[in-house]
């Protein structure tokens, strides 16, 4: 016979262990509700707030009302005008611009004469699923203004709801011109793994050892804190590089996606990028003590942010400020940006400087804190 007063007794012995385990009792009843927030904010694709060039080669009424059209839409954001397309160009390489829009000379007066008008929509198509839904937006808005058109010019309005298509706009998708999702995949999959795994295995190696109590005789011996901490850290830093080299690999050899950059400025950004991972693996180790929420915490602090937060999917420029913020303290976001311009859009030292700087100090932070909390003994 089942006894359930036994089966009572287990039950209440099973509530006092979880009790008994702040940490454990925490994340059973908060990290559920934790990452339905952050996929709720973090996983929106909708394509908002695009940064938007223009140049305007007519200056015309109906150009400006064209213009007016794009600015009134919540998809685009006006940046500023240009007069050189030059300068168009390498704001869309430095992700300074999502997309320019080049409205030609005799605008106005080709439509006033039924003459066909052609303007241009350059996109930045590092991601296709946003250069996709961006040349959708970009489409509608300009069909919104044909239709408008004749209440614009009604003393040709006969003419224009008669021929209104021969004003066309042709988008044209920079930087990955087969629109390939593997292209800006690849990249953002390096960012992931190298995050995620090397502060996972930094983080089971002290945490192992701390669980099983081995590591008493390190704390016993006459090794500094520091020296002991960076002792654990550099095979971890080996492993990561090995598994970056792999990564890259694949990615050049296997999934074809093309390299356009420098490579010094790849090789630095991936050094500073994975000091940084493993302080950030060191410091969970520092802070908790068992290997399942060593394993919990590294999943939600790595791999979510990583997906959700650092423009893998969707560009934090369109992201609403509160992700655009959780994203500036996230690794993975600069490192992201580094790679994918690297990759498709061949970006060097001047268009990646700022993202380095911010790899040193990340990781500079990560490190101040995990020595300042370490102590050489077991709670």
């Amino acid at each position: 016979m089942v006894s359930f007063r036994r089966i009572f007794a287990i039950t209440m012995r099973e509530f006092n262990e979880i009790v008994r385990d702040p940490l454990y009792l925490v994340m059973a009843l908060l990290v559920p509700s934790f990452i339905m927030v952050i996929f709720g904010y973090g996983l929106a694709l909708d394509v908002e707030h695009l940064r938007l060039g223009v140049c305007d080669r007519d200056k015309s009424r109906l150009s400006r009302e064209y213009i007016d059209s794009f600015v009134e839409s919540e998809t685009f954001t006006l940046v500023r005008n240009y007069d050189d397309l030059k300068r168009i160009e390498e704001d869309l390489q430095t992700s300074k611009l999502r997309a320019a829009l080049i409205i030609p000379t005799k605008f106005q007066h080709n439509i006033y004469h039924g003459i066909p008008v052609e303007v241009q929509m350059l996109i930045d198509g590092t991601i296709p699923l946003r250069a996709e839904i961006t040349r959708g937006y970009a489409e509608g808005v300009h069909s919104r203004f044909l239709e408008k058109l004749p209440e614009l010019v009604p003393e040709v309005a006969g003419r224009l709801i008669r021929g209104g298509g021969y004003i066309k706009i042709i988008p044209r998708i920079l930087f990955n011109q087969e629109s390939k999702s593997i292209n800006f995949i690849a990249p953002g999959l390096i960012a992931t793994v190298l995050m995620f795994y090397t502060a996972l295995l930094t983080t089971l190696s002290i945490v192992r050892e701390k669980q099983t109590q081995s590591i008493i005789a390190l704390y016993c011996s006459p090794a500094r804190k520091e020296e002991l901490l960076f002792g654990k850290l550099v095979p971890y830093f080996v492993i990561a590089l090995l598994n970056f080299v792999s990564t890259f690999l694949l990615t050049i050899y296997l999934f074809k996606v093309p390299f356009r950059g420098s490579v010094s400025v790849l090789v630095l950004s991936t050094v500073l990028y994975v000091i940084g991972t493993c302080g950030l693996g060191l410091m969970i180790s520092v802070l908790v003590s068992t290997q399942v929420a060593a394993i919990l915490i590294t999943m939600v602090v790595t791999i979510l942010p990583s997906f959700l937060y650092t423009g893998f999917f969707v560009p934090l420029s369109t992201a609403s400020w509160s992700v655009w913020i959780l994203g500036r303290f996230v690794s993975a976001t600069y490192y992201l940006d580094i790679l994918r311009g690297i990759f498709l859009k061949g970006t060097g030292w001047s268009e990646n400087w700022a993202s380095v700087l911010m790899l040193a100090i990340y990781a500079c932070v990560l490190y101040g804190i995990s020595f300042k909390v370490f102590k050489k003994r077991l709670d």
